[in-house]
């Protein structure tokens, strides 16, 4: 009896992929597509989600600032889906130790160029404890399918409108997770129990 409960607990362990419980983490180099990413409408995806449940996406790069200031950087992401938690976050890279330059702003936008989240300061980036940081951080739940666009600009009044006067290297990050609807997942995780008593009751009967 032991033994066909250890194989039934077998079937269940080899099923947990139905369960939606491994996570795919993904990791790309993310690139400055000078010029083409200036604007919204020549940005290039970058990031393509893989159609899959429960998946965590990471991506990160090194971009830079034209010297003279004004420059906008945007990049996609394809295949969101409503739900999907993505973070984004720059960290300077210039005037070390304190890493305080460029200062950035980073917006998520739909791709008709609507910003759904606009992120000044991290706080947490700046390592001499300055009051604010330069860093910048967006963390936004998508609210309806489709490809978005990440923007990161210098710190101006107006974000996003190219008045800016930064220059520079800086780190940008993009997280994207994915996780099952809790009906969805319940629907798995019965069906994989339910492979698991079929496979002790055959083991019963044979």
């Amino acid at each position: 009896m032991r033994r066909r409960w250890l194989n039934a607990l077998r079937v269940l362990f080899l099923s947990a992929p139905l369960l939606g419980v491994i996570a795919s983490p993904a990791a790309a180099l993310l690139s400055d597509q000078e010029p083409n990413n200036n604007n919204i409408a020549n940005a290039e995806i970058q990031i393509d989600m893989p159609a899959i449940e429960n998946v965590l996406v990471v991506d990160a790069g090194i971009l830079t600032f034209a010297v003279g200031g004004g420059d906008l950087d945007y990049l996609g992401i394809g295949g969101l889906l409503a739900g999907d938690v993505v973070n984004v976050s720059t960290t300077p890279l210039g005037d070390p130790p304190v890493f305080e330059i460029p200062d950035t702003i980073v917006g998520l936008f739909t791709d008709n160029g609507s910003s759904e989240c606009v992120g000044d300061d991290a706080f947490n980036n700046d390592l001499d404890q300055f009051p604010t940081g330069f860093g910048s951080l967006c963390r936004f739940e998508i609210p309806a399918d489709g490809d978005y666009f990440i923007g990161v600009t210098g710190f101006s009044a107006n974000p996003f409108d190219g008045a800016h006067f930064e220059e520079g290297k800086y780190s940008l990050t993009v997280n994207v997770t994915r996780i099952p609807e809790p009906g969805v997942l319940l629907q798995l995780v019965s069906g994989a129990l339910g492979l698991a008593v079929l496979h002790a009751r055959r083991r019963r009967t044979g």
